[in-house]
């Protein structure tokens, strides 16, 4: 019972610590100025790792 209580709590310090790494990027990237490097199917910014789908 212990070990699935810390393991839970484990879980839920971890979906935090991903949701603010998560608005860290969200802000990096829209602060960005891109350099995008393109496929055929998308394009990537080299900086920022922004990924935009050119499949329409």
């Amino acid at each position: 019972m212990d070990q699935a209580i810390q393991l839970r709590d484990e879980i839920q310090r971890l979906q935090e610590l991903t949701r603010e790494h998560q608005r860290k990027l969200l802000a990096l990237q829209k602060n960005c100025a891109h350099q995008f490097q393109e496929t055929a199917l998308s394009r990537t910014c080299v900086k920022c790792l922004l990924t935009e789908s050119l499949y329409y």
